[in-house]
């Protein structure tokens, strides 16, 4: 994957990303809203092991490995003009809904700028064109404000408040929005 902004260039991981995305999983606002990002105590050693499966995904030129669509892809947010990894944009498939997923870690640093809806507007609209999807989820937890506003500047259509789906983490099991952005290249009947 490689998608260029205005500002940003979403990519592909590398190996060098491993100290970035160790910083952003320890970030103080990821770990408010997604404790479990790479698992409770991810060390830079598992890190790379996740950087080399999803780098493995690529070298077969797919989005993702159809035997674990849960893991699905993660992408690195880089400024354009220096490369600098602030973020990443996730994409998996919730097995247990049927649906495919959208979603942002930014270091806090670089918040409150537009990165993430930048980058969530290109990312969904990507994957829309790439596969043969109806639409695409986003989840963000009702006291995550600033979350609610990256999906609705991303192109997402708020659905519905609900209880969290993602039983297998208390911290996301939690009243939430529900967003969807539907896929404008898709014909229906």
């Amino acid at each position: 994957m490689f998608i260029e902004t205005n500002r940003l260039i979403i990519r592909d991981l590398i190996e060098q990303d491993a100290e970035p995305l160790l910083e952003i999983k320890y970030d103080k606002q990821v770990m408010k809203y997604h404790p479990a990002f790479f698992g409770e105590n991810a060390t830079i050693d598992f890190i790379k092991v996740v950087i080399s499966f999803f780098q493995s995904i690529k070298e077969r030129g797919i989005i993702y490995d159809e035997k674990y669509p849960e893991r699905g892809c993660l992408s690195a947010v880089c400024l354009k003009d220096s490369g600098v990894v602030i973020g990443v944009i996730t994409f998996n498939q919730h097995t247990h809904v049927n649906e495919w997923h959208i979603g942002w870690y930014f270091l806090s640093r670089y918040t409150g700028k537009g990165y993430a809806s930048e980058a969530g507007a290109a990312a969904s609209d990507y994957f829309l064109k790439a596969m043969p999807l109806d639409y695409i989820s986003a989840g963000v937890r009702d006291d995550n404000p600033a979350s609610f506003r990256t999906a609705q500047k991303s192109g997402f259509k708020l659905i519905e408040k609900r209880i969290g789906f993602d039983y297998d983490n208390p911290d996301c099991n939690e009243s939430g929005y529900y967003f969807q952005k539907l896929n404008k290249n898709k014909t229906r009947a």
